[in-house]
């Protein structure tokens, strides 16, 4: 893929790095604001700060810095540009991994559940509650925001960062807590594999490293449990940067600052206005996606007054999926310059969904490389790439085209405002699209649509029947 966009400092984001301390801090801003962009500069500015500090303090190990990311597709993008930041050094040590695979190898790489299994477990035991498709993610929820000690605080606890749907009041949660997440919990003692909760939870028991720096990107999508994780292996004196967008957040796995012991001081606290990646016209597509979605002091919703460039307006395609794919394919090759430009074909499910796009790619002779899930940032040439939403969070590219947004693949859009299930897929489109720095292509068949493209101002884009 072509390489990621240089790392110059704006003004906006010079007053936040160039200033220097230690503690926690977090680095605020909607989609498109610079806040990796920003954390990494905060990174190698922090790294120089502690190479002298340990010099000056006649410390003989080096500066030990983490940076975590949610996904692993963001993990190659980000270690690409940090190390194009941070000079190879013996003075420094850097590791850039997802929270999962640091917090296994951390532990020593104990034998992990099969997920589909867990949910099958969570399925039995709820049967009798009603909350179907909401059982296993409610569990997920609760299992990742509080240790085990500490269950009972659920009863009465906000649900932090969810819809208004469900609403699951005490007896419900009394039941789900007594039929459900202890038993569960008791089974999965008695396996020989942990689940992905339990392993952030013993993470958070044991101290198994000392880290100066870390940087936590897309925080919004941590657990509480993988926080207190990582919080406990800081070094007696250190910077932890948090960079968070709670309007990104596509995983229910909310919590209160407080409650994983941070305290935020005010002058530790930044929040970045100027949309540097977005045109104003994908910005106002992306906020009419997220439109009547509740935001807190966390999060930002796109806005087109901040962004500084116009350009097309987007184009949603109504007609055939292979109409799609073909109107796709014809704007690349006579829209797009593609030993410039990059270009992104994002879908909820990817893999075999992919397929056709796939053999239309390779027909007219273009070079496309699978992203999701990678673990590198790829060094080829080709400039076309195909992912996930979920794997493309974090990163960027020129041209963002997702077709076939149909019910079957985001049902949600069927469901009311503030049902939690139509909140994440509307984060998630909305998180796509704003992945784009200069146009964006949606496309869908009329009679199979999520209801979810009914949602979008029609104002806000161009439609193609196809």
């Amino acid at each position: 893929m072509r390489p990621l966009s240089p790392v110059a400092a704006t003004p906006e984001q010079l007053a936040i790095f160039s200033r220097v301390r230690g503690g926690i801090e977090v680095i605020r801003g909607a989609a498109g604001s610079g806040k990796t962009t920003t954390a990494i500069l905060k990174l190698q500015a922090n790294i120089g700060s502690f190479v002298m500090r340990h010099k000056r303090a006649g410390l003989r190990r080096p500066v030990r810095v983490l940076v975590l990311t949610f996904n692993r597709t963001l993990r190659g993008y980000v270690e690409a540009l940090a190390r194009g930041q941070v000079a190879e050094s013996k003075e420094v040590e850097l590791d850039v991994m997802t929270f999962g695979k640091w917090a296994h190898v951390a532990l020593g790489e104990p034998p992990l559940m099969d997920a589909k299994e867990s949910a099958a477990v969570i399925e039995g035991l709820g049967a009798g509650l009603g909350l179907d498709d909401y059982l296993v993610q409610e569990v997920d929820y609760i299992l990742g925001r509080f240790v085990p000690a500490d269950l009972d605080s659920y009863l009465t606890a906000r649900r932090e960062g969810r819809g208004s749907v469900p609403r699951i009041d005490r007896p419900t949660r009394e039941r789900l807590l007594k039929e459900v997440v202890r038993p569960y919990i008791s089974w999965r003692n008695k396996q020989e594999a942990i689940d992905w909760n339990e392993l952030a939870v013993r993470a958070a028991a044991k101290k198994l490293y000392e880290y100066d720096i870390v940087v936590i990107d897309e925080g919004q999508d941590f657990s509480a449990n993988q926080v207190r994780a990582v919080l406990k292996q800081l070094a007696p004196t250190h910077s932890v940067t948090f960079v968070i967008d709670t309007v990104q957040r596509i995983y229910a796995r909310g919590f209160t600052w407080s409650e994983v012991g941070v305290t935020l001081r005010p002058e530790a606290s930044y929040k970045l206005q100027v949309n540097y990646r977005n045109t104003k016209q994908v910005a106002t597509l992306a906020a009419s996606i997220l439109d009547g979605i509740e935001v807190d002091d966390d999060g930002s919703i796109p806005d087109l007054t901040r962004c500084e460039r116009s350009g097309a307006l987007p184009v949603v395609l109504a007609g055939k999926y292979a109409a799609q794919v073909k109107y796709a394919i014809d704007y690349i090759q006579s829209k797009i310059n593609l030993e410039k430009e990059s270009v992104a074909f994002l879908h909820p499910k990817g893999f075999g969904w992919f397929s056709t796009l796939s053999a239309a790619l390779t027909k007219a002779g273009l070079r496309y490389v699978d992203i999701a899930r990678s673990n590198n940032w790829p060094k080829g040439t080709e400039n076309i790439a195909l992912s996930t939403l979920h794997s493309a969070k974090g990163l960027e590219f020129d041209h963002v085209i997702v077709l076939g947004i149909n019910a079957e693949v985001i049902p949600a859009g069927e469901l009311a405002k503030g049902d939690d299930r139509n909140t994440a897929a509307r984060k998630l489109l909305a998180m796509g699209v704003t992945r784009a720095k200069q146009s964006v292509i949606l496309g869908y068949k009329r009679d199979e649509a999520s209801q979810l493209m009914q949602l979008i101002d029609k104002k806000t884009y161009k439609e193609v029947k196809v």
